[in-house]
């Protein structure tokens, strides 16, 4: 009988674990909604300049994303850890593809997790049109698939975003698995000089 409670309490414990887990995951809101009520709270020097913008990344595997290394272990990984693939993502003002574009999301991305398909990328926002035509955005950060959004750090910039700092909050659009293409909708907010 004393193993049958010690086994029981290890699986109560495990369970309370998990539960305390999941609700530290859902508590940590990254929605746009959720940062933009963070920012209103945000005090920052007077010289800076804060610039939000709102774009459409478009992803394709074997168009805008090329497979450029495999670990000899990711084909056996659900998470495909290991895989990397550099990309010339196309960015819209809407989210068709077609829509007016404005840059690409040009850099790296791999799958750094073994625990859930999550994207680790390393990359740049190149503005093409408009007043940011020439300027850049340098971002960094881990994206969940499956997470209802995600957020990166803005860490530096050109151009009009010399010395930029700030977050980039995305979720998924559309999204096609097995086809490899994916919509992403894109939230930055950026202070620079």
């Amino acid at each position: 009988m004393g193993k049958k409670k010690k086994i029981i309490s290890l699986i109560v414990v495990f369970l309370a674990i998990i539960t305390a887990m999941e609700i530290c995951y859902a508590a940590r809101d990254q929605s746009p909604k959720a940062v933009e009520k963070w920012l209103k709270n945000l005090k920052y020097p007077s010289n800076e300049k804060l610039t939000k913008l709102h774009f459409y990344c478009h992803h394709l595997r074997g168009a805008t994303a090329v497979t450029i290394a495999r670990a000899a272990t990711t084909a056996a990984s659900p998470t495909y850890f290991g895989l990397m693939d550099i990309r010339d993502d196309p960015l819209t003002v809407g989210p068709d593809e077609s829509s007016l574009r404005v840059g690409y999301a040009q850099g790296i991305s791999a799958a750094a997790s073994l625990e859930e398909i999550s994207s680790y990328d390393l990359f740049t926002y190149v503005f093409t049109s408009r007043k940011y035509n020439g300027s850049t955005l340098a971002v960094l950060g881990s994206c969940p698939l499956f997470a209802p959004s995600c957020e990166a750090a803005v860490v530096g910039g050109s151009g009009v975003f010399r010395l930029a700092r700030g977050w980039v909050t995305a979720r998924i659009y559309y999204l096609n698995f097995t086809a490899g293409k994916a919509s992403l909708e894109v939230n930055v907010v950026a202070l620079h000089y």
